[in-house]
């Protein structure tokens, strides 16, 4: 699969449309949340985000709860503790505009949603193994020989388009319009607690059968971790509660 936080690439060209017809936070967590059964699992098993039913019963709803823990509890504390070159870029999304979720904006973003999950979807599947594009054009599963390797041409597009994401949202981070203010908040303290948890996370993923090979596993667990790390520290430091150090 591509890496998940390469997925919001295929959605960025919609922020350029009005916001009373798209939300860009929708789409970006739309098209990563198929991916959330993997970190809600900590493990590569996906059952049900991964399949068209899946899109309308389990993704949607699972996307609108990512999008709400995100807007009231994690924003404002993360974008606070962005080192200043990110935080003169995203400074100005501070704040959740109490209109967000009435019922005429919250159509737009639970379609917003529907959208960047679907994106996720169609890419992953020129990618998988499994995908409809890989069953479908059977040249998607044909090997080809780089340096004396057999690579499968889906998990070369999967490397390949993962890249040109990364990159694409790299570009559209650093293309967005700073402001003069510096950060000045002590950051440290809030990037601390983050890592502490995911370490944490990993080393109960391997006291409860986690083998270092297992790199799949291992990677999706420490993601894992470092969302967990994020909703707990964001939401301590919103309530005000420090760790004492």
């Amino acid at each position: 699969m591509p890496f998940t936080f390469a997925h919001p690439a295929i959605v960025l060209p919609l922020a350029k449309l009005s916001k009373h017809w798209v939300s860009i936070t929708g789409l970006i967590v739309g098209s990563m949340t198929p991916d959330f059964e993997y970190f809600l699992r900590m493990r590569v098993k996906s059952i049900y985000s991964h399949t068209w039913p899946g899109l309308f019963w389990f993704d949607v709803p699972l996307g609108l709860c990512i999008l709400i823990i995100y807007q009231f509890l994690i924003k404002d504390s993360l974008i606070e503790h962005l080192p200043t070159s990110l935080y003169s870029r995203f400074v100005g999304f501070k704040g959740t505009d109490k209109d967000y979720f009435k019922f005429q904006n919250l159509i737009v973003v639970l379609t917003s949603i529907l959208i960047g999950t679907l994106s996720h979807i169609l890419w992953d599947g020129f990618t998988h193994p499994t995908g409809y594009f890989v069953k479908l054009i059977p040249n998607l599963s044909s090997d080809l020989n780089l340096a004396g390797h057999n690579i499968a041409v889906y998990k070369i597009i999967q490397h390949v388009s993962t890249l040109i994401g990364l990159v694409v949202i790299c570009v559209g981070v650093f293309s967005l319009k700073k402001s003069n203010k510096n950060n000045e908040n002590s950051i440290l303290i809030y990037w601390i607690c983050i890592g502490f948890v995911a370490c944490l996370t990993v080393i109960i993923g391997f006291v409860t059968g986690l083998k270092l090979y297992q790199y799949g596993d291992l990677i999706v667990c420490a993601v894992s971790g470092s969302f967990l790390g994020l909703f707990i520290t964001s939401t301590a430091f919103k309530l005000k509660i420090r760790p004492i150090l």
